[in-house]
């Protein structure tokens, strides 16, 4: 198995920790130098910093303090990294990530670029440990700019440190955030231990993570509005047809349509209907509380359709839309 560890600084890990419902991240790099280091579901580590550089922020420098598990590497402006992961990106406000970035670039000279591209490892079910339990960085770990290092813990290219980095993934894991089943990428992991290894599997379909779900729909829409076509990219939202929290609708293209973010809110009110050839329905509620719906009724007039994704197999589900149609659609 190979483990990665990963630099970042306190502050990013301190937020990330306190925010639970926080179960995929964006470990960002200010410039983007690709990732290869590990597959699909490989453990990754974060290692922090100097101590002090921060010390209004109560995790320690120089100590590993949790982790995650790998799912993709992009590269994307910092506003679509943002609208993507939102806070999963370790800071409060878009603006606070941009101006990250701006520092750690500082001396670079794109450090003006109003919107740059950053490098964003995307790890998921991510896990910390609890206050006062971090351990210390591997002993052997060099301090001469690393900021990527990757551990092998079986056969000839195991170093000197991989047991410590191992031992300490064993120890921190069993807090995962599981936000999905456990895929067989984590399952078939062997680990020579009688601790917890990746939790209790659930028996269920595994589900992609919120954003790689989110990049999944924007990709398959062409960035645009199933309905209005617009591209203005803040302000798109990947709407589920069938409900993802209550209603077991799930994590796939087929059941999601790229939406401006008002036509999303009409849409999951009921005020807003897709039929199953695409055609867009309004509902006569919308006309009857007096808002402003003129482009809509236009359209349904038209039996305007809505712009599907090229691949069949990512169109919108016939049985998500029927379930729409009698569970939310206001049909009168």
């Amino acid at each position: 198995m190979r483990i990665v560890v990963g630099v970042t600084d306190s502050r990013w890990a301190a937020f990330l920790r306190d925010r639970a419902a926080i179960t995929d991240v964006n470990f960002w790099q200010p410039s983007p130098h690709g990732f290869k280091a590990l597959q699909e579901g490989g453990p990754f580590l974060f290692k922090t910093k100097r101590p002090g550089a921060f010390p209004d922020v109560d995790i320690p420098g120089y100590s590993l303090v949790g982790g995650g598990f790998f799912e993709e590497y992009f590269e994307m402006p910092v506003t679509e990294a943002w609208t993507i992961w939102g806070q999963g990106n370790g800071v409060a406000t878009e603006q606070e990530l941009l101006d990250r970035v701006r520092a750690y670039r500082s001396n670079k000279r794109w450090a003006d670029d109003p919107d740059p591209i950053i490098g964003c490892i995307i790890l998921r079910n991510v896990f910390f440990a609890p206050r006062g339990e971090e351990l210390p960085q591997p002993p052997n770990w060099s301090l001469n700019n690393v900021t990527i290092e990757g551990y092998e813990t079986l056969g000839r290219e195991r170093k000197p440190d991989s047991e410590y980095v191992l031992q300490a993934f064993q120890l921190m894991q069993g807090n995962a955030r599981v936000d999905f089943s456990w895929d067989t990428d984590l399952r078939s992991t062997a680990i020579e231990w009688d601790g917890p290894k990746y939790g209790e599997p659930v028996l269920i379909s595994p589900r992609m993570g919120q954003g790689r779900f989110r990049r999944a729909v924007d990709e398959a829409y062409g960035f645009r509005c199933a309905v209005t076509s617009s591209k203005t990219y803040p302000s798109l939202e990947a709407a589920h047809i069938r409900d993802y929290a209550h209603d077991t609708g799930t994590h796939q293209v087929s059941n999601a349509l790229l939406l401006r973010s008002d036509v999303h809110t009409l849409y999951d009110r009921g005020y807003l209907g897709i039929d199953a050839d695409l055609r867009l329905r309004v509902s006569p509620a919308l006309r009857a509380r007096g808002w402003n719906g003129v482009e809509f009724y236009e359209k349904e007039a038209a039996e305007f359709k809505i712009r599907a994704p090229e691949n069949p197999l990512l169109s919108p589900d016939r049985d998500a839309l029927a379930w729409h149609h009698e569970n939310r659609f206001r049909a009168a």
